[in-house]
Order: C-alpha cells, then structure tokens, then sequence
C-alpha cells in the first residue's frame, strides 16, 4: 500500500484545514503524533498501535486523547482526526 505519510496528506488535503493540521502535528512531541498518526490515519486499533509503538495499550489511549486535545486547540475546535463513526457518536 501506500505509505502512511502519503494517506495522512491525502486525507487531511481533504479536511481543508492541512496547512493548520501540518503546523498543529509538527508542534507536537513525536510520541503524541505517532500514536495519533497510526489510530487516526493508520487505520490501527489500539492494540495494534500499542505493539506498532512499542508501548501498552494505556498509553496509546492517554496519548491520543492529549494529542487530540493538542491539536483541536490548534484548530479553534475542529479535529480532522476523528473517525466517521465517532462523529455521528458525539454528533
């Protein structure tokens, strides 16, 4: 397939918000937009981002929710991250 880096560009090209998502993932510390990078664009569960990173399941989770976090205060509130599913959960 194609590389990770090209998917996230693809896909966050299509949000209309990269250059603010690019500036908002470069600010991060690595270790918060890697496991952001592999759930949200990765198509990764947390176990598998868990064993991809190298790291337990707990802190894939408390990582993705400060990354998260991070990069929705970048954005004034908007999160390209979120998945369909979890959009039309919290609407």
């Amino acid at each position: 397939g194609e590389p990770l880096a090209d998917r996230v560009a693809a896909r966050v090209s299509a949000e209309g918000t990269r250059g603010a998502l690019a500036g908002a993932l470069a600010a991060l510390p690595a270790r918060y937009r890697d496991v952001l990078l592999v759930v949200a664009w990765g198509d990764l569960d947390y176990a598998e981002a868990a064993e991809a990173l190298g790291v337990p399941v707990g802190t894939v989770r408390s990582r993705l929710h400060r990354a998260r976090k991070r990069v929705r205060a970048a954005l004034g509130g908007a999160d390209p991250t979120r998945t369909e599913d979890e959009e039309a959960e919290h609407g």
